[in-house]
């Protein structure tokens, strides 16, 4: 067997009599192959086994297990939904299910003190922007990031393995301070794709906009900020301006997001407007919280999607119900 990596980790927290406990053992393999009928592409393998158990305060326990490998979903030239990195003095380099340049800068408005809940309705209405450009092309990034003191940097790419379709490439910057009572966080960065549909930005593009298309290049330009008060309160917004090659469209996206902590409790509103050539596609998302201890929480969540500008309909979701986190 020519796995080279085999770990085995027990990880174990108590919050009085509450504990949660995560064992995980496997292997990951990183690099590039190509050969005789093939495009030179990124390759990584993984297995993970994961087996969790968890109790809260009131004594329930819980719990979930898991062999990945067991899906079928880990093949060499897709991210499979994991992630591979090394790290040292040099910086970090990731490879698979992983932020690019632009996305590791910015933080988007769903992630601003977002306690989650059970079916992302707070992140899947129209007005979301979570992933700029990543995914354009089978989601598989590999991005170099380093920080020097309060200053980050990272530079990402994402490749067709096909080789019909340019490279997409994206960079990012980061600057974190503290103010005194409150953290500032500041990000800036540039992504590139070439596009054969616009559903990467959002779907609604192909046909009300653009039709069916191939081979168009895209790029976002995106800055961001967010402050974290010692309160509990956390706030920011996004803004990004995108560039479609061979279209006039005037294409922006705005997000903002808030979110408040105190105790258990924690809630969580965003808004964000896509703006095309004056249409606006809008939407907004709510969450709240209760953490019972051990790992485990109620959470609630709704969103609410506004289609009026192309003659649709309000679309609401919602959601209640348990999460466990191991």
């Amino acid at each position: 067997m020519k796995k080279v990596l085999l770990t085995s980790t027990a990880l174990v927290a108590f919050a009085g009599a509450a504990s949660a406990e995560v064992t995980v053992s496997g292997w990951a393999e990183m690099g590039i192959y190509g050969g005789t009928d093939m495009e030179t592409q990124f390759f990584q393998d993984i297995d993970v086994e994961f087996r969790m158990s968890g109790e809260t305060d009131g004594g329930l326990t819980f719990g979930a297990g898991v062999d990945l490998d067991e899906d079928g979903a880990f093949t060499p030239s897709d991210d499979g939904g994991a992630f591979i990195f090394i790290s040292g003095s040099f910086g970090t380099v990731t490879m698979g299910d992983t932020d690019g340049a632009l996305d590791w800068a910015l933080t988007d408005a769903g992630n601003i003190g977002n306690p989650g809940s059970i079916a992302d309705d707070e992140t899947v209405h129209v007005g979301y922007n979570g992933n700029w450009l990543d995914g354009a092309y089978d989601g598989q990034i590999v991005r170099y990031d380093n920080t020097f003191g309060d200053f980050g940097v990272a530079i990402s790419v994402e490749m067709d393995d096909s080789g019909v379709l340019d490279t997409g490439y994206a960079v990012g910057f980061k600057y974190n301070t503290d103010l005194g009572g409150a953290d500032l966080a500041l990000g800036l960065g540039y992504q590139e794709a070439e596009l054969t549909n616009f559903n990467t930005i959002l779907d609604y593009f192909d046909d009300t906009y653009f039709g069916t298309t191939t081979g168009i290049k895209v790029s976002a330009l995106g800055l961001g900020a967010t402050v974290t008060l010692d309160s509990g309160l956390t706030a920011g917004f996004t803004f990004t301006d995108f560039s479609i090659d061979g279209t006039d469209a005037d294409l922006t996206h705005t997000g903002l997001g808030v979110g408040y902590a105190v105790d258990a409790f924690s809630v969580h509103m965003n808004y964000g407007i896509f703006d095309i050539d004056g249409v606006e596609l809008s939407g907004w998302g709510l969450t709240a919280g209760y953490d019972l201890g051990g790992g485990a929480s109620v959470l609630a969540g709704y969103g609410s999607s506004d289609f009026s500008d192309i003659g649709g309909d309000t679309v609401d979701t919602w959601s209640l119900g348990l999460s466990m986190a191991f």
